[in-house]
């Protein structure tokens, strides 16, 4: 039986880049998201879920270790890529949008943890990779619940790692800076608009500062992703990956 993979958000950009790796390494991939993957056949398995949700983020543990029961054995690998931010003045950040934000980035992935942790402890092994950002530190203008839960996502990671090391599991972060994707365009058009640059300023300007003229490959993050999950990092807990360029040296 191939070994199972659980993603989050891999619809487009980074997750479906991951979502594509996965298959092609053999693994089985529970899929969750609000979007299915336009990559699905025998070896994808899709779980509708709106992760900002905090109610459906809570009911997901016992969903997932449902739908892991039926494929009849544990998750070998759990990648955490689902995200997002929602730009504005700190001045103007309301609680809805803020808990959104935090569940989204921090408490579906520790929940979905929770989901896989068990099957994995009971088989001594098991690679957890967390998609956070470079935006955790230190720090983006306007992007603070974003920020901030992204920050809490690596130090939960390093947490985990700690405690699960000696169970045989493995936990690591990686951190995507400017990439090119649909959903990281919107954001940065509107941090363009709130930084009074013209249209594409801000884009611009994070594709010079990763020192290659340019922003990167969702497939590029995906490489790394990819790693992590297999056997080759195995001497890998615990970390935290940069994959920006030269970004994360402002």
């Amino acid at each position: 039986m191939k070994p199972t993979a659980v993603l989050t958000g891999a619809s487009r950009g980074i997750g479906a880049a991951v979502l594509e790796s996965l298959v092609e390494d053999g693994h089985h991939c529970l899929v969750i998201g609000r979007t299915e993957p336009e990559t699905v056949g025998a070896a994808v398995d899709f779980l509708s879920a709106d992760l900002s949700d905090r109610a459906t983020v809570a009911a997901l543990p016992a969903e997932v270790m449902s739908s892991l029961d039926r494929r009849g054995g544990p998750a070998a690998v759990l990648v955490n890529n689902a995200g997002g931010g929602y730009p504005c003045p700190a001045d103007v950040l309301d609680p809805e949008t803020a808990a959104a934000e935090v569940t989204l980035n921090l408490l579906a992935p520790m929940m979905l943890v929770r989901a896989v942790l068990p099957g994995m402890i009971a088989a001594g092994a098991g690679t957890i990779v967390n998609v956070a950002s470079t935006a955790e530190r230190p720090g983006v203008p306007y992007l603070h619940a974003y920020s901030a839960s992204k920050s809490g996502l690596v130090a939960y990671t390093q947490s985990l790692a700690a405690e699960v090391a000696p169970k045989g599991i493995r936990a690591n972060c990686v951190c995507p800076g400017a990439v090119a994707t649909e959903m990281a365009a919107t954001g940065r058009a509107e941090l363009a608009r709130l930084h009074g640059l013209a249209p594409g300023g801000y884009e611009a300007e994070m594709a010079r500062r990763t020192g290659l003229d340019r922003l990167l490959d969702p497939r590029e993050v995906a490489a790394a992703v990819r790693w992590l999950c297999s056997a080759e990092s195995g001497a890998v807990n615990g970390q935290t990956i940069n994959v920006c360029g030269t970004l994360s040296m402002r």
